[in-house]
């Protein structure tokens, strides 16, 4: 049974990474409502929310001014999940420590889990997952034990289930993890005892009505991608506001897959978006990463 405005049961606390609401969207996936939130967040405005989860990013944890969590969290009655940098800064901030990598890791790789229990219950013991970081957790804090290995990375996972923290160098929010929805589904529910109250078809009209709140009187310039997250919105603030009021634009920066601008343009024109204007920007993108390999920098 789900509710028309339930309260957030997941926080995801934004370490900085580029997959941190695709994070709330997967679990809301799977029927329970996520909110993502500064990381630093007070641990006192967090009460009432059954679980925690950490999101990525590309920050070491001995930089200075890097993203950092209030350490109450880790002590207090929600369970913690740390994908990535949170992986690393709940080693970091729990006595264990962190290994800072001479390179990068980005790609697929085979996990090789030590339990079926806890966030790795009902998956296999062999998996593909999805790794993007350049620091590693070297040694887990006390209390915790190693969950989970792979060829170049000899801490993947970590937990203390007794204080119901839990830890994974890999994003189980990406599609290339595989038990990477199942993942997510153990600590949501077996972990943190979450219950479904989330069904996005009963949000619409709310969300519609919210967008005209917020909106007022002012008109919207909206940038897309084409994708699934913004093509959404803009739709939702054309059928709340009306076309006369959204414009909306899109960059082609040299770097889409074939005939996806085109596709775009179809797209937009299906759903009456009529103030809608495409930036052919190819030759400035590619330019400015000629001779550029390495992936952080061309993110850049």
């Amino acid at each position: 049974m789900t509710e028309s405005n339930p309260t957030p049961q997941i926080a995801v606390l934004d370490a900085g990474g580029q997959y941190c609401h695709l994070i709330a969207r997967k679990v809301r996936d799977i029927g329970v409502y996520a909110e993502v939130v500064p990381s630093d967040i007070p641990a006192e405005r967090l009460g009432g929310r059954r679980g925690l989860i950490i999101s990525g990013g590309p920050a070491s944890v001995y930089e200075d001014g890097s993203p950092r969590v209030d350490p109450r969290i880790f002590s207090g009655p929600s369970p913690v999940l740390g994908i990535c940098y949170g992986q690393q800064l709940m080693a970091h901030l729990l006595g264990g420590s962190v290994q800072k990598g001479d390179k990068g890791e980005y790609g697929l790789a085979t996990l090789h889990r030590q339990t079926a229990e806890g966030i790795f219950r009902n998956t296999a013991e062999r998996q593909q997952i999805w790794m993007s970081h350049r620091d590693v957790v070297d040694s887990v804090p006390p209390g915790f034990t190693v969950l989970g290995t792979t060829e170049t990375c000899r801490i993947a996972a970590m937990a203390d289930p007794r204080r119901g923290l839990y830890g994974v160098q890999f994003h189980p929010e990406v599609v290339h993890t595989q038990e990477g929805r199942q993942i997510l589904k153990n600590f949501v529910f077996d972990v943190c005892g979450c219950r479904p109250d989330w069904d996005p078809r009963h949000r619409v009209r709310q969300v519609e009505q919210r967008i005209r709140e917020v909106a007022g009187d002012r008109n919207v310039f909206f940038f897309v991608s084409g994708g699934v997250d913004s093509t959404v919105a803009y739709t939702l603030c054309l059928r709340a506001l009306g076309s006369n009021r959204v414009s909306g634009f899109y960059v082609d920066t040299g770097l889409m897959r074939e005939g996806e601008t085109a596709f775009v343009r179809k797209l937009f024109q299906t759903i009456g978006a009529e103030a809608f204007m495409v930036e052919e920007a190819g030759e400035q993108f590619l330019g400015a990463l000629e001779g550029i390999r390495d992936p952080e920098q061309k993110r850049h």
